[in-house]
């Protein structure tokens, strides 16, 4: 998981990159100490000397001189310590929090994503929850007031056991007030160490809320993801009279909201694509907010090269390798 890519390469030890010219001055001279021609130069005449060696051909074969200094300059690279990443923990997937803000109100019934918008908002958080399973989710429902259903935990199946109960009807207030779920949501995720996720799970959010939603992620470390349902034309609402329809998606409202705090809007799929972009967008929240973390230890990448140097270093085992010093 790179930090800002290329741009962030540097070395945790440049000294050791030293090593690199004394290993060019060494092969320099190793190789002319085993050229004939090196060594009766200014002894014979040039137009002699070019007739009277021979073995020209051995000097384009691999010699161990050669192989040395391959090996020195590789070493010295990967004691330098290449880095360019941030050192994450094993447990970060696991420590992503996620705070689901689920409307309840009578417009989610409606029937334009069949079987209702809110029962497809079930099935989403389920297969979230699946697709998360082991990290710590939280639900806060919301219609004219906000309430925690479950606080942050890593049991799947109680959530979803909790889930099944959910209709408008448990709400004690009628109304539309995401802003309440906003502060409850926000305050669960105060209490945790690392930045977290809260998602909205809506079909529409009124354009007088942006304030609301922009100040509450103007200093946080959390980000707001919007998951938006229905359709454009709308729908018959599940229970209600032939002449009871629910509203239209108001895309409008949840974009302008997402776009305020800083946020994205994601449409509800039939498939699990719209799952799969929030659980990567949860996930890339975390493990950005910690690469950005100063106290980070940074990820030594020279290890790695410990592999071509014990491949070139079998090559040492020939009989007859020798450097020759003199």
């Amino acid at each position: 998981m790179l930090d800002a890519g290329l741009d962030s390469f540097h070395f945790l030890r440049p000294l050791w990159l030293l090593l690199i010219p004394a290993a060019i001055w060494l092969h320099v001279t190793l190789r002319r100490a085993v050229s004939a021609a090196d060594q009766w130069k200014g002894i014979i005449a040039p137009e002699l000397l070019e007739h009277l060696v021979t073995g020209r051909g051995e000097m384009r074969r691999l010699r161990p001189f050669q192989l040395q200094t391959l090996l020195i300059i590789i070493t010295s690279v990967a004691l330098a310590g290449p880095a360019w990443e941030r050192e994450l923990t094993p447990f970060t997937e696991d420590r992503a929090p996620l705070v689901i803000a689920l409307e309840l109100t009578d417009s989610m019934l409606g029937t334009d994503q069949p079987p209702t918008r809110l029962e497809r908002a079930k099935q989403k958080v389920a297969d979230l929850l699946e697709a998360r399973r082991g990290a710590r989710t939280a639900v806060v429902v919301y219609a004219g007031s906000a309430h925690a259903v479950l606080p942050l935990t890593d049991d799947t199946d109680l959530v979803n056991l909790y889930l099944e109960s959910l209709t408008p009807d448990v709400m004690p207030l009628e109304g539309d007030r995401p802003d309440r779920a906003l502060e409850l949501a926000a305050l669960m995720l105060a209490r945790e160490t690392a930045p977290g996720t809260i998602l909205f799970m809506s079909d529409g959010i009124d354009q007088g809320y942006v304030d609301s939603f922009a100040t509450a992620f103007s200093d946080s470390a959390d980000q707001l993801l919007v998951l938006a349902f229905g359709t454009e034309s709308g729908g018959l609402v599940e229970g209600g009279g032939a002449n009871e329809l629910a509203p239209p998606v108001d895309r409008a409202g949840l974009r302008a909201v997402a776009s305020a705090s800083g946020g994205t809007l994601v449409t509800s799929a039939v498939d699990d694509s719209d799952i799969a972009d929030l659980s990567r967008r949860v996930q890339r929240h975390l493990v950005n907010a910690i690469e950005s973390d100063e106290n980070l230890q940074w990820r030594d990448a020279g290890y790695f090269l410990v592999w071509p140097l014990a491949l070139i270093g079998l090559l040492w085992f020939r009989r007859g390798w020798t450097v020759q010093w003199q």
